[in-house]
């Protein structure tokens, strides 16, 4: 009853504060955007949202309830004079109140002065429901009236995915579930991913909410989402800021530093021709010029806010116009009403193999057509597919005649080259190299077959504890391997991969080598000594923690540290950071440890 009373109070004297958050760039360099939330006073029980939206449906006062937030909302933007759009909270209910009435939002904005262009209606739910029909209904009635729609809380409900599929709205915002914590958690990761690459195909933008930390900012802007919002970036906030701080701006320009990795071999960015985009409504005899000017061009982007919305090939717009009275049907329409929406789009740091992989994959009568480059998600360049076949087959034949015919792995000349490369281009690295101890009275005794098996399988745990977008995995020769890691967590990598490597190790010794932990063989002398268990010592150096001007160099010195770390009984890694050498991981199969003991290498 008590609620009931407050409730009343607060419609009858419109007592709601609004606060603003901003919505970010993904590039962290502006705002874009501001979600209006509501608020009941502050001396109220019903301060809380939840809570005040709760009491407005059980009384049925949510039309009058959010008349009130809207209202507040746009006065306050416009009197703030707020940058971007305003998201405006909806909840779906409010159109089967009987006090509704059509046009509420669009009287409000006309007479504050606001475009139905200027405001973004996000449908939200305060309280779980499985109403499909009601979701739908609400945003195609917002749709009609010429608001853009921003759907809230995707993931947390079928709904919210069906209605994605069947309305289109421009602006998804993902569940904060799967925000949080998302740089530590690969399926949120892969989950975010799919999301990002299901709204490119349907030309929706993703927003990413509830971000706290840097590390889930850096995450998600790496994955490519098109806006974010979160604590991180500014609290709701009745007068909120109206542009980021230099600290925010200059956070990214060392994130921006860091991903430099992506513009190195082996990255569809080295392929771009920075052929200027088109707009949708520019006409299709001014395209038909540029074409005419630039002879070498085979297709022309047609990008809209910075986004790649289609593509136009010459070769099919001159078959256009090429028809009879195909210039008269065309030439003034938008190019809007011709370009190709089927098009192949990818991330500038994306492998060559994978965009080789799907361009092979189209329709054969598609396959000649390029392919657009993007950078989080905005237009970059293009790409053509000569260029990429052409790059392909020489990394093919390079890598063929320069790998190990066991392992597949790049062999001495290309690790080399890996490694020359990013010292000279001044990018900071940490060498590994590992070193399978005992393999040798193990070959002897279990034959070349089980040792090869051995090798392969090595080989494969190599692969799977590094990042193949930015590490470098090699075969030196024999049972010595080397990651060239620019991933964060190195570290962490090599103790998941020696840990993994002890469990496996035991399905290639018999049961009484297992009780015995180790063989009695024949040294390199004849003599019958003998030998533990297979472990692996791995010898680690930082690029940055000495000035070291060449591979040669870092091979010489990493083979030093190597010999320290086989000192060590069992599973070992011994690593020179920034400037001293300490021994990371000791007695890893008894007591799994991280020390920092110094080292004497000199």
């Amino acid at each position: 009853m008590v609620k009931a009373q407050e409730l009343q109070s607060i419609l009858a004297a419109q007592k709601i504060n609004t606060h603003f958050q901003p919505i970010i760039t993904a590039n962290g360099q502006a705002i874009f955007a501001y979600e209006a939330l509501s608020r009941g006073p502050a001396d109220s029980a019903l301060c809380s949202p939840i809570q005040l939206f709760e009491e407005a449906k059980r009384q049925q006062q949510l039309f009058a309830l959010e008349s009130i937030c809207r209202r507040k909302a746009i006065e306050q933007f416009t009197q703030q004079q707020l940058p971007g759009k305003l998201f405006i909270n909806i909840t779906p209910e409010t159109l089967l109140q009987p006090d509704h009435y059509k046009g509420l939002t669009l009287d409000l904005i006309n007479n504050f002065g606001l475009r139905p262009e200027q405001v973004v209606i996000e449908i939200t739910e305060h309280s779980p429901t499985d109403d499909y029909a009601l979701m739908c209904h609400a945003v195609k009635h917002y749709q009609g009236e010429g608001f853009s729609i921003a759907l809230d809380d995707l993931g947390a409900g079928y709904s919210s995915l069906r209605l994605w599929s069947e309305v289109q709205p421009e602006y998804v915002k993902i569940d904060r579930h799967f925000i949080a914590g998302i740089d530590k958690d690969k399926i949120k990761r892969d989950f975010v991913r799919s999301i990002v690459a299901i709204a490119r195909a349907v030309k929706s933008q993703v927003i990413a909410e509830g971000i706290e930390t840097r590390q889930e900012f850096e995450t998600l802007s790496e994955i490519g989402v098109d806006y974010l919002q979160g604590y991180y970036f500014a609290r709701p906030n009745p007068e909120p800021m109206q542009q980021l701080s230099k600290t925010a701006k200059n956070i990214w320009k060392q994130i921006k530093e860091g991903r430099d990795v992506y513009k190195e071999p082996g990255q569809i960015g080295q392929l771009k021709l920075d052929i200027p985009p088109v707009t949708p409504d520019m006409l299709v005899e001014e395209v038909a010029a540029i074409f005419d000017e630039n002879e070498h061009w085979f297709s022309v982007p047609v990008v809209s806010g910075g986004v790649p919305v289609g593509i136009i090939n010459r070769s099919r717009l001159l078959q256009k116009l090429s028809k009879p009275f195909g210039r008269d049907l065309y030439v003034k329409k938008p190019v809007s009403q011709i370009l190709n929406e089927d098009f192949i789009l990818v991330e500038r740091h994306t492998r060559l193999e994978k965009v080789s992989q799907r361009v092979t994959q189209r329709n054969r009568s598609n396959l000649e057509e390029d392919f657009i480059i993007t950078e989080n998600g905005y237009y970059f360049g293009i790409g053509q597919v000569i260029d990429l076949l052409k790059m392909i087959t020489e990394l093919q034949l390079k890598s063929a005649q320069n790998s190990n015919p066991l392992t597949g792995l790049p062999g001495n000349l290309l690790i080399q080259e890996q490694i020359d490369y990013l010292i000279n281009n001044k990018k900071e690295f940490v060498a590994c190299y590992f070193d399978l101890d005992n393999f040798k009275p193990y070959n002897d005794q279990y034959g070349y077959a089980k040792g090869d098996e051995i090798l392969i399988h090595l080989a494969k745990l190599l692969k799977k504890h590094s990042h193949p977008e930015v590490d470098f995995v090699g075969h030196v020769g024999g049972d010595d391997y080397v990651i060239v890691f620019r991933s964060a967590n190195w570290q962490q990598s090599v103790t998941n991969l020696l840990q993994e490597f002890i469990q496996f190790r035991e399905t290639f010794y018999s049961p009484d080598h297992l009780d015995n932990q180790g063989i009695w063989a024949e040294d390199r002398f004849g003599e019958k000594r003998f030998f533990s268990l297979m472990s692996i010592s791995v010898a680690a150096i930082d690029s940055s923690s000495v000035n070291l001007g060449s591979s040669k160099e870092i091979a010489s010195r990493l083979s030093l540290i190597k010999q320290e770390a086989k000192q060590v009984k069992g599973n070992s890694l011994v690593a020179e950071l920034s400037g001293s050498v300490i021994s990371l991981i000791t007695d890893l199969e008894n007591t799994p440890s991280l020390s920092n003991k110094k080292s004497t290498v000199a």
